[in-house]
């Protein structure tokens, strides 16, 4: 999210891999997941899920012709040929810095210093399904739902809460999911 550097372009492949996710994070436990959408569109990231598993900003992309991913950077296939890939390095770096500006957002807003986790759901010819480095992930959109929740817990109810409230109160936040505040019980005066 740096200032200056002019928005990646958003192809209609990528607006459709963003569809798809979206569909398939609506099957999220609620109780247990808060979903937003349209956080920083302009730098690649679609959606941003809070869960016990932490937090994620997700890039959903869309690339024609395939991908792969070695040594935690995604290979981008053009055709029938290997040895004309190219590295997805914009689509890595979009990922990372999107990461990176929320959790300084997030940090701001509430004291708290969660580890954002940039992933990059691949809605494409992806053979290894999973592939994970210390920096970021690269999920097959039909993987995603079950990657999430198979994350080891890092997140409380309490924790969770404040940074979905947090990360909503970014302007141009779109919630998917209503935030569940519990009601207390009120007395009632007796007349």
């Amino acid at each position: 999210m740096r200032r200056g550097t002019p928005p990646p372009q958003r192809s209609t492949s990528d607006e459709e891999a963003a569809k798809r996710t979206d569909v398939l994070l609506r099957g999220l436990p609620e109780r247990e997941w808060t979903v937003l959408a349209d956080i920083d569109p302009k730098h690649g990231v679609d959606h941003v899920v809070v869960g016990p598993g932490g937090v994620f900003a997700i890039a959903s992309r869309f690339p024609p012709g395939g991908a792969r991913v070695r040594d935690g950077v995604l290979w981008l296939r053009r055709g029938a040929d290997a040895r004309a890939d190219r590295p997805g390095v914009a689509i890595n770096r979009q990922a990372l810095d999107a990461a990176r500006a929320l959790q300084r957002e997030i940090r701001a807003r509430t004291g708290r210093g969660p580890e954002v986790h940039p992933v990059v759901v691949l809605w494409c010819e992806f053979p290894q399904r999973v592939a994970e480095s210390s920096r970021i992930a690269f999920v097959h959109g039909r993987d995603l739902r079950t990657w999430l929740s198979h994350r080891q817990s890092q997140l409380d109810e309490v924790g969770r809460r404040e940074i979905a409230q947090a990360v909503s109160a970014i302007p141009g936040a779109a919630h998917h999911r209503r935030l569940r505040t519990p009601r207390l019980p009120t007395r009632r005066r007796a007349a």
